[in-house]
This record gives C-alpha cells, structure tokens and sequence, in this order.
C-alpha cells in the first residue's frame, strides 16, 4: 500500500499542476488588435461578483492566431478600480462547477474483503483625473502590472473614435456606432494595451471594479475582434441564484439524458447544441447554480498558490515572493467575495454559444424568482448500448460475504431498463467517480506539505 500511495502521490502532483497551471487566454472586453494581425477571439469565461456595495468583472479570453499585441476597450461607469487577477480564478471555479455526466447506477457485488479487494474499483465520468484632449477627459491613468491603462469621459463619440484611434486602438467600423451608443447613455470608457516591449506572454486577466450592485454584461463590446459564433461562460458570485433578464434562459432536465455505452458518453452535447439552435444563438445554458463558501474558495487558491510558486500562479514575477504572491491572492479573493455575506453565498454558471446578433444587445440579469439549485452532475437513469460486465471477485479474496448498493437485483423494480445482468463495475465508494480529481487535488496539497515539512 505504500507504493500505492507514492504512486497516487505523483499522479496527484502532475495532475494538479495541469489543472491549474495558467492557460494562454487573458483578459479583454473589446478586443482591438492591428488590422494586420490574423487573429479571432472565440470565447470568454467570464466572472461577475455582484454585492450591493460593489460589482467586479473579471474577463479572459481564448483565441486564435499569434497576435504581436492586444488592446482592449470596456464601457464603465463612474471611476472604476484596476487590478490583476490570475487564471487560478477562472480554473478553480470551473474545477467547482464543471458539468459531470454519470453513467447509470450499477448493481454489481461487492466483495466486502478489505481495501485491497476494491482498490481502484472506481469509475470517474466526464462529459475572465485630469485633463481634456480634443473632447475627451482623461480621469484616471496609471501601469496595473504590464499594462497601460487610461479611463476616459465624452460627451462626443467622434472625438472619442478619433482619441482611440490616434492612440493605436484599432476600432472596427461596426464597432463606431456601438461606442456612439455607450456615450450617448452616459458611460465612460476603459482603454487598456500591453506596456511597449512587454509582449502578450506577459497578459495577465484583470478585474475591473464598479462601485454599487451592476448586474450587467457588456455584450456590444464584446463583439469586438470576434466571429459568427462566440462561446461565453459566466460566472455570478452573490447571495442567492441569478438569471437573464432580456436573454432566454433554459436548463436541461436530468432524465433527458440517455447515457450509451457503446461510446461512454451521453446525449447531453447534442441536447444542449438543441436548446441553443431553437433560441437561434440567444440562449444561456443554466449549467449549475448553488451555495458556494468563499473560505473553501480561498483556502484552495493559496493552497495552489504555494504548491505552484508565484510565478506560475500568476501572483507575482519573482520566483521566490511567496509571500508577495499570497498577499496578491488574498487581494483578488477580497475583491471576488466583497460585500457578499459568506452564509449566502452562492454561484451560478451559465454557458452561452452567442450568434452575432445577440452580440447587440447587453446581458441584463436579476436574483432569480426561482432560487433552486441546480445541480451541475446528472446522474442518468437511462442507457443504450451493451452494458459492460461486473468485475470477477478479486484475486486473494476469500470472503464470500457480498452486497449489492441498490438492493438484491430480484428486487430492483425502479428502473424500467434494469435487466438481469450487472451494468457499471461500482461499489458505495464510487462517489469518488464525480470527485476523483478533487480527492486528486487534496492529496497533492497534503503531499506538498509533507515534503516542505521534511
């Protein structure tokens, strides 16, 4: 058992760094690269804290092509705060949320003899003030990390277009009047780009936070650099359960899907691709919505923190500030939870693949009429295909006494496609299946420990 556990170990030390190792997508409302450059964005995982003393957005995104630089444009309102963030936020939130698709519970035996007898009998499952200039106040400037960042005021759209042009923004015809529409409501404008000479494997995602409860998405400038289709996910942080407004929302019910062995995978893609067609590229996917603990949530942050170093966390440039880059995760983390109470905490995830024209308008949302959660693994009841065979009794094991998790299979009369053979090789501890990456997780940071305490 004790190479087992070393084994176990160094599985869990390659797999943690993998999911949480930074990915090569940033932040960005409106993305603005030279005309020159073959570059499209095609999706966004984005975050939205929302309190009733403030909101913070935070915004990455994935994209095609090699982009010698990004330059990005956000409506705001008000003088917002600037800062970065890391894709630690982004990764530990879809570890928390992702969507598992579970085969059909089994009844195969269980051979109650020992640990060893059941060792690694278990089935995983899958499925971001001061002066004017030609008609446009600059009201705040100043470097966030590698990043040249000015907010600015009109009341003229022209010389706003004409002030980002002459400062290198690249904005796009169909972008012009977008613009002309955010000024004439009232909003200013953040104008973000790499500090000269930095280069884009310095972008960090940032966070960019408004003071008071907006609970909106700024969809018409997200448009910018994207194509036909672009794919969002979005998290809400905030007490309670949050929903569309002007956008239909929909979820899929867990007993439509059908699970096929024959491929190891279910209908729940096809399902989806479905529900988005029949809302012509407008719909949001209710993927999860449930409690969520911001200790938990900072605990697994700087856990990973020190287990990557603050490099390769994100949190800071020197590999030796450990304590630079837990202070700076601690910061992100008190901008993500403020102002929400911790006994009512709550996410929601939502997906979204969004045509071009749903692009025009921006995502108003709400706390949800309905707060019942939704569970992001779906347990499936019903199967095509060829049913695997149950395990043999292990080798070594000797004791005849068996159990059956659902019950004797005479007795099953609950599922209408149970038939006599056993299906899935489980046994009770197969929980572990939906949460094997987290118990993953955990014995890395254990192991870590272990070794920094040696």
């Amino acid at each position: 058992m004790t190479a087992v556990r070393k084994v176990l170990g160094l599985a869990s030390v390659v797999l943690t760094t993998w999911l949480w190792a930074p990915k090569p997508a940033e932040a960005c409302g409106g993305c603005f690269v030279p005309p020159e450059a073959n570059t499209l964005v095609t999706g966004h995982r984005m975050v939205l804290s929302v309190s009733k003393t403030q909101s913070t957005l935070y915004d990455q995104i994935t994209y095609t092509g090699e982009p010698d630089e990004f330059a990005w444009v956000l409506p705001t309102k008000g003088i917002v705060q600037v800062g970065l963030s890391s894709d630690l936020v982004f990764n530990q939130l879809d570890f928390d949320t992702a969507l598992t698709v579970l085969p059909p519970p089994s009844n195969c035996p269980v051979y109650n003899c020992g640990d060893y007898a059941n060792e690694g009998n278990v089935s995983a499952s899958s499925g971001t003030g001061g002066a004017s200039d030609g008609g446009v106040d600059v009201i705040a400037q100043e470097v966030v990390g590698p990043y040249e960042t000015v907010q600015l005021a009109s009341n003229d759209p022209a010389a706003l277009n004409d002030w980002l042009a002459s400062h290198g923004y690249s904005i796009p015809s169909d972008i012009q009047p977008i613009i002309t529409s955010y000024v004439n409501n009232g909003f200013n404008f953040l104008a973000m780009r790499l500090v000269p000479g930095v280069g884009i494997d310095s972008m960090k995602p940032v966070r960019i936070t408004t003071q008071g409860a907006s609970p909106v998405l700024p969809l018409k400038m997200v448009a910018a650099g994207t194509g036909a289709n672009t794919t969002i996910t979005l998290y809400v942080v905030g007490e309670g359960r949050y929903e569309p407004t002007n956008f239909p929302s929909f979820e899929i019910a867990p007993e439509a899907v059908i699970w096929d062995y024959n491929v190891q995978d279910s209908n729940y893609t096809k399902l989806r691709q479905q529900a988005y067609d029949a809302t012509n590229g407008f719909g949001w996917l209710i993927e999860a919505a449930r409690p969520y603990s911001a200790s938990s949530f900072r605990a697994n942050i700087l856990n990973v923190v020190s287990f990557l170093g603050p490099v390769e966390s994100g949190y800071a440039d020197d590999p030796a500030d450990y304590e630079g880059a837990e202070l700076a995760a601690n910061e992100d983390m008190d901008a993500l939870f403020a102002g929400i109470n911790e006994m009512s905490a709550s996410i929601t995830r939502m997906r979204a693949e969004l045509s071009r024209p749903a692009l025009g308008s921006d995502l108003l949302m709400r706390a949800a009429d309905d707060q019942a959660e939704v569970s992001n693994v779906i347990q499936t009841k019903q199967w095509v295909g060829t049913q695997p065979p149950c395990a043999p009794m292990p080798p070594g094991c000797d004791d005849p006494n068996i159990s059956y998790p659902n019950g004797p299979p005479n007795d099953r009369d609950d599922d209408p496609n149970q038939s006599s053979s056993c299906a899935v090789n489980t046994h009770p501890r197969d929980a572990l299946g939906a949460t094997a990456l987290g118990t993953f997780a955990i014995l890395a940071m254990l192991w870590f420990r272990r070794r920094r305490s040696q």
